[in-house]
């Protein structure tokens, strides 16, 4: 049999910052990836965040395969056929160190994971681990001290960190997962199209290597709350669209028709025409907070990255490398102690608990009771937005008191003003930092 001082069940971000920051200080460590390369069967929204990435990888701005730097950010307010925008550009931004880039996955995760087999790692493709091993003990349940892989075979070790993504399944075979239902998942999925460098930069009125993200609520998703983003590359536009997984069902809801209605917009065509399709690509996000958390570790084990439910608005892949490197600062304690047991690895939860984005995590709003309590604010804030700002732009021969009056009677032939206040109240706390 096998053995190393760690597993690592899973090479995304949270697994390969896991397996780099052990290996590092000189662990033995086993990076167990079940696609054919780190970053094959992945999505994200396609943004590196600058601060968070450095306390990975120093300066990995100067070697990580990045697109472009955002320099700008933008909402969208979108109706059939306008848009209320709410931007900002930031030209500081543009200057080294970055504030954040865009990146496409594949290449991403594939550069980060082979940080950690320079750094010592060992790196398995194809391999799905179908189990955990436990320590034999006559009462109770025994230490995790390694895996079972699909193909029978086992591979041994003082300490599994599994970072196995959203559906965890091996973080509930081994009790510390809650069973995750669709009301408690979002489904994205994400089309990349190619343009050329200067298409890209003109369109978005960019100048060489600056990027843009922008942010789309409503159109075409506001009847049943959703929402859109586009990120440019160096090359190509990444379009996303996503929303709960409960409400896709319930109402029927094929997301590619969404996105075709988008990319058919009036605004939002003149973005992509000309494009080519490279690729699409799907992915579930959880979306259910605190409550649905698993416990964080055991004896011999820890939990991170999506499988441990850390998602902060639109920050995840950052998230999950910080939840990496504090399970292998753990790791490193642990072996430094000789002593893989839940008493020591509970400093793993420690420093989650007092960690940014757990403060960030446990202070939001609970998005499943805004789909439920709010399941009309997105149309109606966006159609009342965009109709309010069609007036106020509108030249008419009516006095500044009559045009504020028909402005004013748009929101009360909505619903009441209250409720409208309400909405938006509400929204803006589910949207959280867009």
């Amino acid at each position: 049999m096998t053995y190393y001082d760690a597993i690592v069940v899973g090479a995304g971000p949270a697994g390969a910052s896991a397996a780099l920051h052990m290996a590092v200080n000189g662990m033995h460590v086993a990076l167990l990836e079940r696609g054919d390369f780190p970053g094959s069967k992945n999505m994200f929204g396609g943004v590196v965040y600058t601060d968070p990435t450095a306390e990975i990888v120093p300066e990995f701005w100067q070697e990580a395969p990045l697109e472009r730097v955002i320099t700008r950010d933008n909402l969208w307010m979108l109706d059939k056929d306008s848009a209320v925008e709410v931007g900002f550009t930031g030209l500081r931004f543009a200057k080294s160190p970055t504030n954040k880039s865009s990146a496409l996955r594949p290449r991403f995760d594939r550069w980060l994971a082979d940080k950690a087999v320079q750094a010592g790692a060992v790196l398995q493709t194809q391999a799905v681990v179908s189990d955990v091993l436990r320590e034999k003990k006559t009462l109770g349940r025994g230490a995790v001290n390694g895996v079972v892989l699909e193909d029978g075979s086992k591979i041994q070790a003082d300490v599994v960190v599994i970072s196995e993504g959203v559906r965890a399944s091996l973080t509930k075979k081994t009790g510390l997962g809650k069973k995750v239902q669709t009301k408690d998942l979002s489904l994205w999925i994400r089309e990349v199209i190619y343009l050329p460098t200067e298409k890209i930069e003109d369109r978005f009125l960019l100048e060489k290597d600056e990027g843009a993200v922008l942010a789309i609520i409503g159109y075409p998703t506001a009847q049943i709350i959703g929402l859109a983003g586009v990120v440019t590359n160096r090359e190509s536009i990444a379009l996303s669209l996503g929303m709960s997984l409960n409400k896709i069902v319930d109402n029927h809801i094929k997301l590619p028709d969404l996105l075709t209605r988008l990319k058919e917009h009036p605004y939002v065509r003149r973005l992509v025409q000309g494009g080519k399709t490279e690729g699409y690509s799907a992915h579930m996000i959880p979306m259910g907070g605190p409550a649905l958390m698993p416990k964080f570790y055991d004896d011999g084990i820890m939990v991170t990255g999506d499988a441990a439910i850390m998602i902060s608005g639109r920050r995840g892949s950052d998230l999950a490398m910080l939840t990496g490197k504090m399970a292998a600062d753990t790791a490193v304690q642990a072996r430094a102690k000789r002593d893989f047991s839940a008493c020591i690895l509970k400093n793993y939860e420690i420093k989650l608990k007092n960690s940014f984005f757990m403060k960030n995590i446990q202070g939001a709003a609970d998005t499943r009771t805004y789909f439920n309590k709010y399941g009309d604010a997105d149309y109606l804030i966006n159609t009342v937005a965009n109709e309010m700002t069609y007036e106020f732009f509108r030249v008419g021969t009516e006095t500044d008191a009559e045009k504020i009056k028909k402005m004013a009677s748009i929101v009360k032939d909505k619903q009441s003003p209250a409720k409208t206040l309400s909405d938006f109240l509400a929204g803006m706390r589910n949207w959280g930092v867009l």
